[in-house]
C-alpha cells in the first residue's frame, strides 16, 4: 500500500533499494609455485583457489511517517494508519556513518518534531496533501561495506578401480563479512508516537546485519 495512495504524486522518489553510489570489486587467484605448475611442491601445497568480493554502497532510502492515527484515516476503521508528515522544515544532518545511526534521533539531533509537523486529517474524507518538499524515500540510511572471501582446494585421489580416474576431495572455506564490519539496518521512521512529543528512536537503527560467519565444506566426488 502506498504511504499516500490518494495522491500518487507523493509516491514519487527513489526505489527502496536504490543506492546512489555503488562499488563492487571481485577477483580469483590461484597461486603457482613453479613455471611448469607440476612440481612436487605445487602438488603438495599448490592448487588452492582464493576468491573474494568487496561490496560497498551508500545507504538505502527511507520515508518519515506518522502512524498514530488509530487506523481511521479516510473513514472510521479503514485500517489505514500511516501518513507523511505535514511539513519538513529542513536542517537534517547528512552524516551516514554507524555512529550517527546508533545515536538517538540519528541525523535529527533536536528531535523529530523540530524538523517535521504532525499531519492532520478530517474525521471523514481525504487528508490534506503534505508540503511540496515531502515525498517517498526522501532520506538515506547508513552506508554499507561488506567483504566475502573463499578459500578452496581440490585434492586428486589415487587412480583406484573403485573410485575411477577423476576422484577428488574438495575442501572449501567460505567467510562472509570477512572483516566483521558492523552494518546497520531497520531504521525507526516514526516521527512521533503520540503527536505531541518526538519519538526518541526516530532515525535510529534498530538492528544490524550478521557479523562474520565462517562456513566449512568438504565434498567427495568420483
Amino acid at each position: 500500500m502506498d504511504l499516500y495512495p490518494w495522491n500518487r504524486s507523493y509516491s514519487h522518489g527513489p526505489s527502496d533499494f536504490d543506492a546512489t553510489h555503488n562499488f563492487k570489486l571481485w577477483g580469483v587467484y590461484t597461486p603457482v609455485f613453479s613455471k611448469s605448475g607440476h612440481s612436487w611442491f605445487d602438488k603438495a601445497v599448490g592448487g588452492w583457489t582464493l576468491s573474494g568480493i568487496l561490496n560497498a554502497h551508500s545507504g538505502f532510502p527511507w520515508s518519515p511517517q506518522y502512524c498514530n492515527t488509530g487506523g481511521n484515516v479516510v473513514y472510521a476503521n479503514s485500517g489505514y494508519g500511516c501518513l507523511f508528515p505535514a511539513t519538513y522544515g529542513g536542517g537534517a544532518g547528512t552524516n551516514y556513518s554507524n555512529a550517527t545511526f546508533m545515536s538517538s534521533n540519528g541525523n535529527f539531533p533536536n528531535g523529530a518534531l523540530a524538523y517535521f509537523t504532525v499531519p492532520t486529517w478530517p474525521a471523514a474524507g481525504i487528508p490534506p496533501a503534505p508540503a511540496s518538499n515531502i515525498h517517498r524515500n526522501m532520506f538515506r540510511g547508513p552506508d554499507y561495506f561488506g567483504n566475502d572471501f573463499q578459500l578452496a582446494k581440490a585434492f586428486g585421489l589415487p587412480n583406484m578401480k573403485v573410485l575411477g580416474e577423476g576422484a577428488k576431495l574438495n575442501l572449501q572455506a567460505n567467510i562472509y563479512n570477512l572483516f566483521n564490519k558492523l552494518n546497520l539496518t531497520n531504521l525507526n521512521t516514526t516521527i512521533s508516537n503520540d503527536g505531541i512529543s518526538s519519538n526518541p528512536q526516530f532515525g535510529q537503527a534498530q538492528q544490524a546485519f550478521a557479523g562474520r560467519i565462517i562456513e566449512l565444506q568438504a565434498r567427495f566426488s568420483f
